[in-house]
């Protein structure tokens, strides 16, 4: 599992009205063409659907989101799975005062049989080479106006 420590200038409120607009994940963990958003109740983001190239051609499925923690709003995880490769996505929140945010933001990929695992293998040793530019990438989207 690839992992880095995001700052994020903005109160942790703000970050997760952010993480729930489905903009904010386009291309992380190689996931694009993000469409259809599922809200529950409350706002949160609970699915989407999205595009994933593969050797194979593209895969279009569904990711799932779930919330978890204080009131659902402490870590919020995105589930995405699709020739038996399951990518997760994990961004787990914690106020620094009432401006700022620290997140811990990691990707995995794993296979869900056993002739997947060694190209879920390959896959996390691409994620975690480019877990920089991912984390970067995350950054931006939920420091932006």
């Amino acid at each position: 599992m690839a992992e880095r420590t995001l700052r994020i200038n903005r109160p942790v409120d703000e970050v997760w009205e952010r993480l729930q607009k489905v903009r904010t994940w386009e291309g992380i963990g190689g996931l694009h063409k993000l469409r259809d958003p599922v809200h529950d109740v409350s706002g949160d983001l609970t699915a989407f659907m999205f595009s994933l190239k593969t050797p194979l051609g593209t895969v279009n499925d569904e990711a799932t989101v779930s919330p978890t923690g204080r009131a659902g709003r402490q870590s919020m995880a995105v589930r995405a799975q699709a020739k038996g490769i399951k990518v997760t996505v994990t961004l787990s929140l914690d106020p620094r005062g009432e401006a700022a945010t620290e997140a811990l933001f990691a990707i995995n990929a794993e296979g869900t049989t056993f002739l997947t695992g060694p190209l879920a293998s390959a896959l996390g040793k691409v994620l975690e080479s480019g877990i920089d530019k991912e984390a970067e990438r995350m950054q931006q989207r939920l420091e932006s106006e």
